[in-house]
């Protein structure tokens, strides 16, 4: 057995003059919350994953295998796959801490990094207060599965802002996630997915598009504004999945940044 995580994944035709995009999604959704951003494919050959036990892809069985640099080097074989050279990278929630492991672990393939809200990949060492609420989680979703992850604050069904159509395929996603392959991710990657101490190992450009309707983010978007300075920043009037709520505005500030470097 592969001791890499294996990507259920869409991607693009080759274009010689279209630089690639690499899509991850984050937890509880699958790579259809990039549907209302089908418009980067005029710029870009589009690649798009499915995270390990969501969407077609299947779940982690080891320890090892859900942990983020294994899932970044997972990714890096689908480049390889692909016959890519070097691609964009864009993370959004849980996928934006995989796509910043990825653009540390693996500089010389990324050509740009963008990424949306995410205190997970910047999260402060933690307190024994939350770690102890954290496999009380972990616990819970062994024990219980989809019933506790239909509980789960950040479930696609309490999406406020979604179009319904949308909100009603991704809790679908959500209810068809192996939930012991999720518990391992919860147990394996949450804890290890930040990368505070290492920013000054990020050296690939990089944007953070931020939804400043999502409140408790915006502490760590004006630490990385402080603590960054050469990393973009764009805020939308958006939550937390700012390219579902702001598609056309997402978009547009994907394309400004990664086209100049790329020459798409």
């Amino acid at each position: 057995m592969s001791e890499l995580p294996k990507f259920a994944y869409d991607a693009d035709p080759p274009h010689r003059d279209l630089p690639p995009l690499l899509l991850v999604h984050g937890l509880l959704v699958d790579r259809r919350v990039w549907d209302g951003n089908a418009a980067l494919s005029e710029r870009f050959r589009v690649i798009r994953v499915d995270l390990p036990a969501h969407g077609a892809s299947p779940a982690p069985v080891t320890p090892h295998q859900a942990r983020p640099k294994t899932i970044a080097a997972g990714l890096d074989a689908v480049r390889a796959e692909l016959g890519i050279d070097r691609w964009h990278l864009c993370g959004q929630s849980f996928g934006a801490a995989m796509t910043l492991r990825y653009a540390i672990d693996f500089p010389d393939r990324c050509l740009c990094h963008v990424f949306t809200n995410a205190n997970g990949a910047w999260r402060e060492p933690w307190s024994d207060a939350y770690r102890q609420s954290h496999e009380a989680l972990v616990a819970d979703v062994k024990v219980r599965g989809h019933d506790a992850i239909a509980r789960m604050p950040y479930h696609p069904r309490l999406a406020r802002r979604f179009d319904p159509e949308v909100r009603d395929a991704l809790a679908a996603a959500a209810d068809a996630i192996d939930p012991a392959g999720l518990a391992l991710l919860l147990q394996e990657a949450t804890p290890r997915m930040s990368g505070r101490s290492e920013l000054d190992r990020l050296t690939v450009p990089t944007m953070l598009v931020n939804g400043l309707r999502e409140r408790r983010f915006q502490p760590t978007r004006d630490w990385l504004a402080q603590a960054c300075p050469d990393m973009r920043i764009v805020d939308l009037e958006g939550g937390h999945s700012i390219n579902v709520d702001c598609p056309a505005a997402f978009n547009a500030a994907v394309a400004g940044f990664l086209s100049p470097i790329s020459g798409a």
